[in-house]
């Protein structure tokens, strides 16, 4: 409990003193705040530094804390443990919490919400800490790793991918078969889809973490040059909120920009060597060729996209008679490479859009049928055998009727592409433990995107007979 005076008092700024002169009263105070050292013991799953504290600098007081928890303030504070962004495991940091106080007049929420946790100095760095390039990472929701090396990042994320698979309850041998992550180079620029937003002032950038405030950007070390050379141009002038969609083909240098420039932004855009398009782009893929438009799901780092390609089709059978099924297909993509390899290929999914857009990518490749529908109504209907199925699903995992499919269907080799360990972690279980339906034949993490605690994993099942 926290009763030194010169701890107390090293925040008395925050509370400026009463007066009765409505001309000098202060601003009712809103939050107050301490200081800390704190000792950095791991990184969360969505790359938090989560830390103990050790020592305190400056405390807010009981009142203070009363204020904010109510009666039963002890039981919450002082805090114990604190998250924040920009932390390394090991490392002795200084931070500040800042509680927000209740509005007056208004009833205390029933829960307080968490203090906010900045970093103001790392007393003891960690051997694998650099300096991050970007001025507003950790203030910025977009990532989380910069201050890592880029090899440290690598190894958290297989660690991380292990760690998932050991909480689902697989065993150690199975955990031998995650690889080490297969990295970006460089693990810079290589976003070729940004999502801005948009002030009320027209400023251009990313939003604060925890918050809706946008931060002004000229240029995101993560995003591909041809985007920075966009937004620097959107910066310049106040563009219409609430936000401005830019995305890029590598392959053909073709840029979609949303909402769709004006005559005098579209002529400064070209001026920079920009071709904007309307209503989509074209993309290459290991030599396809992709339509992609503004509401359309395509990978946002190519260079690692194609090394995802890589390990899907090597792990897939091949042959004039093999049947390969492409499930939530999205625009196509892994349908037109599959193509090539099988005799037939059944795509599916659901969305009506995403359809369109396959008929489009897919118009070429006669032996490639695209089935609208969902996945877990479709694939139990497929009478002709099949040998090898990729599965994409969303963050959240498949459905359990999905999963029961192929539980029953027992295709031979199945790949399944996640971007999340946990959900992958659950599933897998199910599969494989659960029902013994199928062996993890490999789990290879691939770091889609650098710099950011998101993992990529692309897993090759063998079904048990």
């Amino acid at each position: 409990m926290p009763t030194d005076a010169d701890q107390q008092g090293a925040i008395a700024s925050e509370r400026q003193p009463q007066s009765d002169d409505p001309q000098t009263a202060p601003v009712a105070m809103t939050s107050v705040s301490g200081r800390y050292h704190a000792r950095v013991t791991a990184l969360t799953a969505t790359g938090e530094a989560r830390a103990e504290i050790i020592a305190t600098l400056a405390s807010p007081t009981n009142d203070d804390f009363a204020a904010v928890y109510g009666a039963d303030w002890a039981t919450y504070a002082p805090p114990r443990t604190c998250q924040f962004i920009g932390g390394a495991p090991g490392e002795l940091v200084e931070v500040e919490l800042r509680w927000r106080l209740p509005r007056a007049g208004r009833k205390r929420p029933r829960r307080a919400p968490s203090p906010t946790v900045r970093l103001l100095g790392v007393i003891e760095p960690s051997p694998e800490r650099v300096a991050a390039p970007c001025p507003v990472f950790g203030e910025c929701g977009g990532c989380q790793l910069q201050h890592l090396a880029y090899p440290a990042q690598l190894e958290w994320k297989a660690q991380r991918v292990r760690t998932a698979l050991a909480e689902a309850g697989f065993s150690e041998a199975a955990l031998t078969r995650v690889n080490p992550t297969l990295g970006c180079e460089p693990p810079w620029n290589y976003r070729n889809h940004m999502r801005f937003s948009v002030n009320r002032e027209g400023q251009v950038g990313l939003t604060a973490r925890h918050s809706h405030r946008v931060l002004p950007l000229a240029a995101c070390p993560i995003a591909h040059p041809r985007i920075n050379d966009a937004l620097s141009i959107l910066s310049e002038a106040p563009q219409p909120p609430p936000q401005a969609l830019v995305r890029y083909a590598d392959a053909t240098g073709e840029m979609l920009l949303q909402p769709v420039p004006q005559a005098a932004l579209r002529a400064r855009l070209a001026t920079a060597g920009l071709n904007i398009k309307d209503d989509a782009i074209v993309e290459g893929l290991r030599g396809a060729q992709f339509r992609i438009r503004p509401s359309s799901f395509f990978q946002t780092n190519t260079r690692q996209a194609e090394r995802m390609a890589d390990l899907a089709l090597a792990a897939l059978p091949a042959g004039h008679d093999a049947t390969l099924v492409d499930a939530y297909c999205g625009v196509g993509t892994f349908a037109r490479l599959l193509a090539d390899q099988a005799g037939r290929v059944l795509a599916i999914e659901e969305s009506a859009s995403a359809v369109r857009d396959a008929h489009a990518n897919l118009s070429d490749m006669p032996n490639v049928e695209v089935v609208q529908a969902k996945v877990e109504d479709a694939l139990p209907t497929i009478a002709e055998r099949l040998d090898g199925l990729i599965i994409d699903p969303p963050r959240a995992g498949c459905q359990p009727p999905v999963l029961d499919a192929l539980i029953v269907r027992r295709i031979p080799v199945v790949v399944y592409v996640s971007c999340d360990p946990d959900t992958l972690a659950r599933d897998l279980a199910y599969l494989c433990l659960r029902h013994g339906a199928y062996r993890i034949r490999s789990v290879q993490p691939l770091d889609m995107f650098p710099q950011t605690a998101h993992i990529e994993n692309v897993v090759t099942l063998d079904a048990v007979a």
